[in-house]
């Protein structure tokens, strides 16, 4: 496949010995590139990395009682909390 020199950049990479024969052990059994293999290993990179950003930011919500959603028996519940959630906010906001 011919290389498009506007849709494309080439890295050097040095790696441990033994890391370079599993990427070719790898690329042989999947009848592959290395350049395909490496293409994959950093989609997978980049995906974990962003499926771990969004975790910590979710868990960060929940700490700060934003999007934990819970049973409420009365709408004066709700409410309570709602403000709860909203001092909370302010507090942090405040203390950047």
């Amino acid at each position: 496949m011919p290389r498009n020199p506007q849709t494309t950049t080439a890295f050097t990479v040095s790696l441990p010995v033994p890391m370079a024969r599993q990427i070719e052990r790898a690329r042989k059994a999947e009848h592959r590139s290395r350049s395909e293999l490496t293409r994959e290993a950093f989609r997978v990179y980049f995906r974990t990395k962003a499926e771990e950003d969004e975790g910590r930011a979710a868990a960060a919500r929940a700490r700060a009682g934003i999007g934990v959603s819970r049973a409420y028996d009365t709408a004066d519940e709700f409410i309570a909390d709602l403000k709860t959630a909203a001092r909370r906010l302010k507090t942090k906001r405040r203390s950047r």
